[in-house]
């Protein structure tokens, strides 16, 4: 009796497993990113999901549009296994125009084309390229291939690229090598395809660039860049920000840099181009990674948390002074009435010295840290090759041309006891652009009162025009999201729509024309924030999708004989779905003011990102700690979150 068990039990199992997996085959049009044409692939339903499995290919060309005009042919082919690109794989893109020239060979009319055809080949593993992966790009005249217009050979290690690789196109080669961990290493040399020898050589050390040996003006010459590093170090991509990174710290650490790396990084580009062609197509057919990345390492200076809020600060005096100062040295009006009026030409000179001086060196940093350089350069050398001189004094000279006698008056804040500028770090940079704006707005508030009325009011009907603009953008905007919304979300996007509404009727009671420049302003503010709370607001449901595929993990079914999906860290996913997005959804609906619009707009995103950040996490302590919890305020202060502040 007992030994029976077991063979009943077998074959149970392996019916199911008959019913629950169904392998097909299928041929027809597909549509894949961008390509329509005739597929054959096999493919596996196991459980409802479709799965890629065996042969596939994918293919088009059409005589007819040849002829008349031109053809974009393609032919993809290779294998999938279990939804995994796999094994031996070939991609061709063809773009070519028919000569108008033809001839019977063998019974059959042939058609000379001239054009451009892509072929890339190699094998890939489990979604990555493995072994060796040629990309070529050849001009056809007359079906012919006359020329080379790139080539790139690169070998690979499960995605990571290995040993030499060569990269060029019609005027450049480029050589070199990786370490088994993709890291650059060794002489890479850039080659002018007409020229003799290398025009550029980059020495790496372990993914560190040691020096460029580059040919200027006929010379050799020599640029050291991290050679002489020995601190703390990140691996990055070796792309534009790492040029950009390059461009950064020689100048905080040189007293002369050399734009480098132009002609280098425009080969990896376009490389890169070619290869997210053939990514996009694998991710939009099954699961797929197979983007190259070439690997380097540069000095690494992280930001603390109070330097990122410094910098915040800094942006956000910046703006606010570049726009009083734009706007004032662009003024028709105060450039006539400098030429009459000493104390107009006075504050129009002095807002020249503070852009220049203060705004320009504040500008360059910014768009460091805007580019994501600013952490690959040593930070006080940094700022203090901005102001190479000193920063500026709180006492601003400039001198004013008056019936052409030059006389120099200065300009100097009641409060210039309360800023420091001294040091080469953030915090006196917060110091200096605060000066700046406070400065500004003391000169606004002088220029304001010598402009016409009319000056304001054309402001103000601008102002205005763009205040309608952004509430019809919100509407448009609010009224498009609540078709496929749930009711909660659609409630919250309607009371959005009603403060706008009731802030606009508020604000249209003012009268006085100085009034309600300064509410329009706020207002243009405000619906900024509205409109990016909308937005936010929509996009909740399609967020909490995509953390529940996040906390997905493949788990094997022993009844069903497959891997299936199941939830994992369900206490953190429930506290997100049940308490933090009604929280959010309830936040939007309250009294309306525009500092809590913003609030909870960083509130939301930041919200989001460490729901991602959790699911990698040892997150079995914040489990044990959410199991009864159901305040929303309590649960943020868990997820490391600041809540909204009660008054602004």
């Amino acid at each position: 009796m007992n030994k029976l068990i077991p063979g009943v039990l077998f074959s149970v199992f392996f019916c199911y497993t008959i019913v629950a997996q169904e392998n097909l085959r299928f041929k027809g049009e597909l549509t894949v990113s961008k390509y329509r044409g005739n597929a054959d692939y096999g493919y596996t339903i196991i459980d409802g999901d479709t799965l890629l499995n065996g042969r596939f290919r994918l293919k088009k060309a059409n005589l007819d549009s040849l002829l008349n005009k031109q053809d974009y042919s393609f032919d993809f082919s290779g294998s999938f296994e279990n939804n995994y690109p796999n094994g031996y794989w070939t991609f061709q893109f063809g773009e070519f125009q028919s000569n108008n020239e033809s001839q019977v060979i063998d019974y059959q009319y042939r058609v000379a084309v001239n054009g451009v055809q892509e072929e890339a080949s190699g094998s890939i593993t489990k979604g990555k390229p493995d072994g060796s992966w040629t990309y070529v790009v050849h001009k056809i005249e007359d079906s012919k291939v006359s020329q080379t217009l790139f080539k790139s050979t690169i070998d690979f290690n499960n995605g990571v690229p290995q040993k030499s690789f060569r990269i060029e196109n019609d005027s450049l080669v480029l050589a070199g090598r990786f370490l088994r961990n993709g890291l650059a290493h060794d002489e890479w040399s850039l080659y002018d395809a007409f020229g003799l020898g290398a025009s550029e050589n980059w020495l790496f050390s372990n993914g560190v660039l040691n020096e460029i040996n580059y040919e200027a003006n006929g010379n050799r010459k020599t640029s050291r860049i991290y050679g002489a590093y020995s601190g703390s170090t990140k691996t990055i991509n070796l792309d534009k920000k790492y040029i950009k990174a390059i461009a950064v710290y020689q100048f905080a650490s040189s007293d002369s840099s050399q734009a480098v790396g132009g002609k280098m990084q425009q080969l990896l580009a376009q490389n890169a181009t070619y290869y997210k062609k053939i990514d996009t197509i694998l991710s939009s057919l099954g699961e797929s990674a197979f983007l190259p990345e070439f690997k380097v390492k540069v000095p690494y200076f992280k930001l603390s948390d109070q330097e990122n809020r410094q910098l915040m600060s800094i942006s956000e005096n910046y703006r606010n002074a570049n726009e009083i100062s734009t706007s004032f040295l662009a003024d028709t009006q105060l450039n006539i009435l400098k030429l009459s009026d000493d104390n107009a030409a006075f504050y129009y000179e002095t807002i020249k010295k503070i852009k220049e001086d203060f705004l320009r060196p504040v500008a360059k940093l910014l768009r460091y840290n805007d580019e994501g350089v600013i952490e690959f350069a040593p930070r006080q050398q940094l700022i203090q090759k901005l102001w190479p001189t000193g920063k500026p004094s709180t006492t601003i000279e400039v001198i004013i041309e008056s019936n052409t006698v030059k006389n120099s008056r200065s300009f100097r804040l009641d409060t210039t006891d309360e800023f420091n500028f001294s040091g080469n770090n953030l915090r006196s940079v917060v110091q200096l652009s605060e000066y700046a704006l406070k400065s500004l707005n003391t000169i606004k508030d002088q220029l304001d009162k010598r402009l016409t009325n009319e000056r304001r009011q054309q402001e103000l009907v601008s102002i205005e025009e763009r205040l309608i603009a952004s509430q019809k953008e919100l509407h448009a905007r609010i009224d498009s999201a609540v078709n496929n919304s749930p009711s909660s979300v659609k409630k919250a996007l309607y009371a959005l729509k009603n403060h706008s509404d009731e802030a606009l009727s508020s604000y249209s009671s003012l009268t006085a024309v100085s009034p309600k420049l300064v509410e329009a302003k706020k207002l243009v503010s405000c619906y900024t924030q509205l409109n990016v709370l909308a937005k936010n607001i929509g996009e909740l449901p399609e967020q909490e999708e995509a953390i529940k595929e996040k906390y997905q993990d493949r788990i094997w079914n022993p009844f069903m004989a497959t891997l299936m999906d199941e939830e994992v860290k369900k206490r953190i996913t429930s506290a997100y779905r049940k308490t933090l997005v009604p929280y959010f959804l309830s936040q939007a609906q309250d009294e309306f003011e525009c500092e809590k619009v913003k609030a909870l707009n960083v509130l939301i995103k930041d919200t989001y990102k460490r729901m991602l950040e959790l699911r990698v996490e040892n997150t079995s302590k914040l489990e044990r700690k959410l199991r009864k919890e159901t305040d929303p305020l309590r649960v943020l202060a868990l997820f490391e979150l600041q809540p909204i502040p009660k008054e602004q």
